[in-house]
């Protein structure tokens, strides 16, 4: 081999060199993006079961204080005595 061949070679390996960081740095890039997509489409994602949940206990309990009133609408004498005898307890509860 002379020292030609070798100062070649050297040079072609060290442009394999530069190429393979170009394009590692290229895919590092790629997978940021990538990653960065999904998290976001999940994140997405999440918001909206979270919303749907929320939607839902919305629902749920304007339909139990609308229930709670028409049972308090039926039988009001009742109604004052069970939230007197609540206030009652949790006076007791709280003054020890």
């Amino acid at each position: 081999m002379t020292s030609h061949d070798v100062e070649g070679d050297f040079g072609a390996v060290k442009d394999d060199l530069a190429k393979l960081r170009s394009d590692i740095a290229n895919l590092s890039n790629a997978l940021k993006e990538l990653t960065s997509e999904t998290v976001h489409e999940r994140i997405d994602s999440l918001r909206g079961g979270i919303d749907r949940l929320t939607d839902d206990a919305k629902v749920q309990s304007r339909e139990m204080l609308d229930d709670l009133t028409d049972r308090i609408e039926e039988r009001p004498l009742a109604s004052i005595l069970i939230a007197f005898g609540a206030g009652i307890l949790i006076g007791r509860l709280f003054d020890r």
